[in-house]
């Protein structure tokens, strides 16, 4: 199932036709509450869809990371297809941001979706897109929020349609279990593992990934002695990787 969240009424009140499910979750704290009432499973897909604050004006992006202000951490949608968009980064604040500086985007909302549901899929099956709506000095009318997103429903749709492809049985698994105890990973670590593992297959990339384990593991930092290590582990992965 795709399910397509928008912050705002007059967000979602320009998707109308597309596919999945479109559901309200509400601005900042608020938007965890409904996202918990989803019960989202493993294979579901989230498309985050809504305005945020931006120099450029009416400009719209495939966000590739989001950083939370308030907390530091960085979440990465993995955007496994090619949607020809443009992407930036976007940071979530939890007040309201009066000024954007140049190449900035900002909201409210993303930091907080992505924890939630990131605990639950991996990262290939969240995309975000934004459209800049305001440089943080005026906020836009609902009628003009429905129709900033209304003027990018074709580029919507085809991310929608691209991230809803995909939904088989394949496995794209090829690290031993018998490994992945060892890191002593999360289960939200497992997750974006299972990601990583996704995206070497699609880029053959498998070879390097299990050669890397082998460093660390030559290192002596495998056998993992607690989680904190095995999310060192995870971020020199995803340096090498990148």
């Amino acid at each position: 199932m795709l399910y397509i969240l928008t912050a705002l009424k007059c967000e979602a009140s320009a998707l109308a036709g597309l596919p999945g499910k479109v559901i309200v979750t509400g601005v900042g704290e608020r938007a965890l509450d409904n996202i918990s009432k989803i019960s989202l499973s493993p294979s579901d897909k989230v498309l985050n869809i809504g305005i945020c604050a931006g120099s450029n004006k009416g400009e719209g992006y495939l966000i590739n990371q989001v950083i939370s202000a308030d907390t530091g951490r960085r979440f990465y949608p993995d955007i496994l297809f090619d949607s020809g968009v443009s992407e930036m980064s976007l940071t979530t604040y939890s007040e309201v941001v009066n000024k954007v500086s140049e190449n900035m985007l900002c909201d409210m909302e993303s930091a907080l979706i992505c924890e939630k549901v990131l605990k639950v899929i991996p990262p290939s099956n969240l995309a975000i897109y934004k459209v800049a709506s305001d440089n943080g000095e005026k906020f836009p009318t609902a009628n003009e929020v429905t129709e900033l997103i209304r003027t990018h429903v074709n580029e919507i749709r085809k991310i929608a349609e691209l991230l809803s492809e995909g939904d088989d049985d394949r496995t794209y698994s090829f690290i031993p279990e018998s490994v992945i105890e060892e890191l002593r990973f999360s289960q939200y670590m497992r997750n974006e593992l299972k990601d990583i593992e996704h995206y070497c297959v699609a880029s053959g990339r498998e070879d390097e990934l299990l050669g890397l384990i082998e460093k660390f593991r030559s290192e002596g930092k495998i056998p993992c002695k607690d989680k904190k290590t095995g999310r060192e582990i995870l971020d020199e992965i995803y340096t090498y990787l990148r």
